[in-house]
């Protein structure tokens, strides 16, 4: 009895501090699994990963980089790109009723600019100038600041790590541990 006490009042805990971390989207918002959210082009979003690579209920892109903005014909070679996002950059449901997937859901309200942190992560290889077989990387941790970021105006690279084999290249650039959100990287408007 001593024991079950203890873990009751940690399940307790547990669950009244998670809550909102795992808080369920608004009722009212569309999902991909109603076949209602279209991309730019009219095609209907579909669940798991679709012909470019994007898995949009997964939050997540596996596939060629030259992917990424989903030419009308899919490449099928090339250097590969891994990209994952959080809610608030691009959700996976349509709450404002536009029939997209929402930028900028942040406690069910859409604001309509990424929000959050979205992570790239490139490989490749080329042929350098004695004809040798090369491999590069090259990993960025991208995050919303607000009006006044170094990128796009509104977001700031956090972390980067680049390396290639042929030129010997090596970058890294940290600014802080995780994705800073909602501490001193994060302005809300």
């Amino acid at each position: 009895m001593s024991k079950i006490v203890p873990l009751i009042t940690i399940a307790v805990v547990f669950a009244l501090t998670t809550s909102p971390a795992l808080a369920a989207k608004p009722s009212a918002c569309a999902t991909i699994q109603d076949g209602t959210i279209t991309d730019s082009a009219g095609n209907p979003v579909v669940l798991g990963y679709d012909k470019w690579g994007y898995n949009y209920q997964a939050h997540m892109f596996n596939g060629y980089a030259n992917n990424y903005s989903r030419p009308a014909v899919p490449v099928t070679s090339g250097d590969s790109l891994s990209m994952k996002w959080s809610d608030a950059w691009l959700a996976n449901v349509d709450c404002n009723g536009d029939g997209k997937l929402d930028r900028g859901l942040v406690d069910g309200v859409v604001n309509g600019t990424s929000m959050g942190w979205l992570t790239n992560h490139y490989n490749g290889s080329y042929v350098d100038g004695d004809g040798n077989d090369q491999k590069y990387t090259d990993f960025y941790k991208i995050v919303w600041v607000g009006p006044g970021g170094d990128l796009w105006g509104q977001y700031h690279v956090l972390q980067e790590v680049y390396n290639d084999t042929g030129s010997g290249n090596y970058r890294f650039k940290d600014g802080a541990p995780g994705f800073g959100l909602n501490d001193h990287w994060t302005t809300t408007p």
